[in-house]
């Protein structure tokens, strides 16, 4: 029987596992030497029998050998170690095309139904001023829905994973249907009904000037109706403040911004928060003031 040495065993542990694991290197050169002796080792006169080693002092894992009439046993080594699989790194076989495709066509199909739900919403919205409606109008007609159509095509005639890369890149960074196109159409369509509601809030404040120092209300109620009237004018001249350039502010960002702009949108939308509070409060302000001078 031949036995690795000690140096030979290590190497192949390591080999094995693909890490260094760390044996008692003198106990294993003292299992070695004594299995050599014993397989070597016989008796001048009748069957042969072998004298049983010295105990090691301390356990090992290799094989310690034991004495029977004749012949030389040892018991069974460990069971070997099964060397795991690395990862495979990442990679697109030529048999997952298909699959790939499949995804970024259906990431196109999404974008191409939330353009032309934009595109509702735009035209649908009462509110908006006619020169944010034709700019988004524009945006989205013309350079947005084009464009992922336009990968529509050429996605179906990909055929390297190389290509659906490319075109799934195209498809996230130059156009950002969901990050910037999205947000920027909706806070443009409410930013405007703002502007348009606050007009209107503010076109009466001469009519309820006039009312109010007309009105032959007792003097408690025609205070109550003063302080409302304070109270609505500054509410709606808030509210001009956040909305006279925020539309466009937001019609300036472009997919190219992202994602840096998005706090631009942020911003928005807290301003909005703010503005349909003062909104609100002006109302109510309006409906007091009606019921002092009543």
């Amino acid at each position: 029987m031949t036995f690795c040495t000690p140096r030979r065993l290590v190497v192949s542990v390591i080999l094995a596992v693909g890490v260094t694991v760390l044996l008692p290197v003198t106990a294993v050169a003292r299992t070695a030497s004594s299995t050599t002796t014993s397989s070597t080792g016989t008796s001048s006169t009748g069957p042969s029998r072998l004298s049983r080693p010295p105990k090691p002092p301390t356990p090992t894992t290799a094989s310690t050998p034991t004495t029977t009439s004749g012949t030389t046993r040892s018991t069974p080594s460990p069971t070997s170690v099964t060397t795991p699989s690395a990862p495979s790194a990442p990679s697109c076989a030529p048999s997952l095309v298909a699959k790939v495709q499949q995804v970024v066509e259906t990431e196109l199909t999404g974008r191409v139904t939330r353009l032309n739900t934009l595109i509702g919403r735009v035209n649908g919205a009462a509110g908006l001023a006619s020169s944010d409606r034709a700019t988004l109008v524009v945006d989205l007609t013309q350079t947005e829905l084009p464009g992922i159509q336009a990968l529509q095509a050429k996605v179906q005639g990909d055929a390297t994973c190389s290509q659906l890369r490319q075109d799934a890149h195209s498809m996230v960074y130059d156009y950002r249907v969901y990050m910037v196109m999205t947000p920027q159409t909706d806070l443009v369509i409410v930013n405007d009904e703002v502007i348009h509601a606050e007009g209107l809030l503010a076109g009466l404040e001469s009519t309820i000037s006039t009312h109010i120092q007309s009105s032959k209300a007792n003097p408690t109620k025609l205070s109550d109706a003063q302080s409302a009237f304070a109270d609505y004018q500054a509410k709606v001249t808030a509210v001009q403040s956040l909305t006279s350039s925020q539309s466009a502010t937001l019609l300036a960002q472009t997919p190219q911004g992202a994602p840096g702009n998005r706090s631009v949108f942020l911003q928005a939308r807290n301003n909005l928060a703010n503005e349909y509070n003062d909104l609100h409060v002006a109302r109510s302000d309006l409906a007091g003031i009606i019921s002092d001078l009543s």
